[in-house]
């Protein structure tokens, strides 16, 4: 007799044909809708509130053009993380459109954090819980990464413009921090909010450690836009001062490197000799002569983690020329 292939289990009932697709369908939205982090922030902070809010207040809220917010908060209501509705005003006249978050966009799961993320806050906020003795090194760390992040933006303020220095930072943290706001500016000061809700798990598990985060994130972000500042804050505000004297100075060089006359490939190992000994955060001074120098220490630096800071054609005290780099050491 002839060998069969077994047949395959029966299919279980569906109520309809459509309802698999229409699932899916509702599931792609959602993701869409919570992809974008300024919207998957507005959404956070809709449900977190269970208030109503007009598209006004949520551009407020995020610093955000009315429209813009607007146009966020209708995308996340044609994915039915939120529902619409009408509210009079007290003095008559039209009624103000709202929106408020659904408990839930799907009763099967929840998208507080958008999907896909979930494991890896989880494993980030392992990773750090109990690190309060190491305060110092997060905060550096964290500089370190607000400086890149406003260099990829490529925004800059003039030095001593503390509030324009504040918004082109808090624009190159947003797409991490969607809450992150100028709160208020003054002169020489400014207060920036917004950061507890983005280092929330963090902050729950240790709160120095998310405190330091955000200081970090925050020096090294409108350091890099172009004012250096002092800072202090906890629970996510932050406030800023002008560093009159960090204005327009570059920092000592713990260490020096003379590679003139060396190729810069000698250069680059002679460097990486130097900076082993040197703290986290210390500064050494490299000179060269030779050409394509700068762009091939800039290659080793970024691949090391080191900070590029300076470069600039100089004079020694002998009248020799030199390109000097000044460069940072990594956190790491």
């Amino acid at each position: 007799m002839p060998a069969t292939a077994p047949k395959d289990p029966p299919t279980p009932p569906r109520a309809s044909s459509t309802d698999a697709p229409r699932a899916s369908s509702t599931d792609d939205a959602v993701q869409r809708a919570l992809a974008i982090p300024s919207r998957a922030g507005i959404y956070r902070r809709l449900r977190t509130e269970g208030q109503p809010h007009s598209a006004r207040e949520v551009a407020e809220m995020f610093g955000l053009h009315p429209n813009v917010a607007r146009n966020h908060l209708d995308v996340l209501a044609e994915a039915g993380l939120v529902v619409t509705g009408r509210r009079k005003h007290p003095g008559g006249g039209r009624p103000a459109k709202v929106y408020v978050a659904r408990e839930q966009a799907d009763d099967r799961r929840n998208v507080q954090v958008p999907p896909g993320s979930q494991l890896g806050v989880s494993v980030v906020v392992q990773l750090i819980a109990g690190l309060s003795e190491h305060e110092a090194k997060l905060e550096l760390l964290a500089e370190e990464q607000g400086r890149r992040l406003v260099a990829a933006s490529a925004g800059r303020a003039d030095a001593r413009d503390l509030e324009a220095a504040a918004m082109v930072a808090v624009e190159a943290l947003r797409p991490s921090f969607p809450e992150v706001r100028v709160a208020s500016s003054d002169g020489d000061t400014a207060v920036v909010e917004g950061f507890d809700v983005g280092l929330r798990l963090i902050g729950e598990v240790d709160g120095a450690v998310g405190d330091a985060l955000a200081r970090g994130f925050l020096r090294g972000a409108i350091a890099a836009a172009g004012a250096p500042v002092r800072v202090a804050g906890r629970g996510g505000r932050v406030e800023v001062e002008l560093d009159e004297a960090g204005i327009g100075e570059l920092p000592s060089p713990a260490r020096s490197v003379d590679a003139r006359g060396q190729t810069y490939q000698a250069g680059v190992v002679a460097t990486m000799r130097a900076i082993v000994p040197l703290k986290p955060g210390e500064y050494i001074e490299v000179l060269t002569d030779t050409q394509g120098a700068p762009a091939a220490f800039a290659r080793w630096a970024d691949r090391a983690g080191h900070q590029v800071v300076d470069v600039a054609r100089i004079r020694d005290l002998r009248g020799k020329q030199a390109v000097r780099l000044l460069l940072r050491k990594a956190a790491g």
